[in-house]
């Protein structure tokens, strides 16, 4: 069984762009055997399926209608299905192509688009479809030519595909995630989950940090990740597991501590209980 790897997008050289498009298909093609098994970015993907197909993220297999787009977070484990037909595009970028344009936009856009909240997906209508494909081609062209500002002209033009995903999302979900108090808290809530999921934390621990109250908190939760804050720090835990435990070179010990558990038994009890595999079980079902 082979460790999950972690790719990087032009780590540490600041001469490139660090963005990039490529033709869907043609890169499944040239790298079927690394992309259609479990894998991790160190960046984030925006990857637009024309065709339906199905799309693995974070052990779920997602099935999806043509013209759908994935939002794949940092870290997130996904892969290409190799029953699908995986036409479209991906779109690679990182913090520093998005905030070198706009200085903290990649802090909206955590919020509004790469929250992890809700669905990974989202369906595009004709019109939506027709308004990407124009700013696509617009972006292929430049990388293509590389005329003067050319870098200036596709983080534009990117830039419209995302505000394009957030107007989307907002009408998908009936908000403005900018102006609704309640799902930024539900939002950072989720945030601060996995920033402390190294430790084991009390409803009132997370609800002083976040500046609310525990009845509040368990308000926004239900009503934004339709769970209660309990079983979402629960749930994340077991996520953080199962990406833990996909690093062969990494044993149930040290995924245990580095979880706050005080001892290797009890993450096992707690792992089989919340997925009825053992922490080895599911290695041996799932790499």
């Amino acid at each position: 069984m082979d460790t999950i790897k972690t790719y990087d997008l032009h780590k540490d050289d600041y001469s490139k762009l660090h963005f990039e498009i490529k033709d869907a298909k043609s890169y499944f093609d040239i790298n079927k055997k690394h992309a259609s098994i479990p894998h991790r970015h160190s960046f984030y993907q925006v990857i637009w399926f024309k065709q339906a197909g199905r799309h693995y993220v974070d052990y779920e297999v997602i099935d999806h209608d043509a013209n759908t787009i994935f939002f794949i977070n940092r870290n997130q484990i996904h892969y290409f299905c190799t029953d699908a037909l995986n036409e479209g595009y991906l779109f690679h970028f990182n913090d520093h192509f998005i905030n070198k344009g706009n200085e903290g936009l990649m802090d909206r856009l955590s919020l509004s688009i790469f929250n992890e909240i809700g669905s990974s997906c989202l369906k595009l209508s004709k019109e939506d479809s027709k308004k990407i494909s124009l700013l696509t081609s617009f972006i292929e062209s430049e990388i293509l030519t590389k005329d003067n500002y050319y870098k200036e002209q596709v983080y534009h033009y990117f830039q419209n595909i995302l505000f394009q995903i957030e107007r989307m999302r907002k009408l998908d979900d009936n908000l403005d995630v900018q102006k609704n108090s309640s799902y930024i808290l539900a939002a950072e809530f989720k945030k601060l989950v996995f920033e402390e999921i190294e430790s084991f934390h009390s409803m009132d621990f997370f609800a002083h940090k976040l500046g609310t109250n525990t009845k509040t908190l368990t308000e926004v939760s239900k009503e934004f990740l339709l769970d209660t804050p309990a079983n979402i720090i629960r749930q994340s835990k077991l996520l953080e597991a199962k990406r833990m435990l996909s690093n062969q070179s990494t044993s149930i010990k040290e995924v245990a501590y580095g979880l706050g558990f005080d001892a290797p038994t009890y993450f096992t009890k707690y792992f089989k209980k919340g997925t009825s595999y053992t922490p080895k079980q599911f290695q041996k079902a799932y790499l």
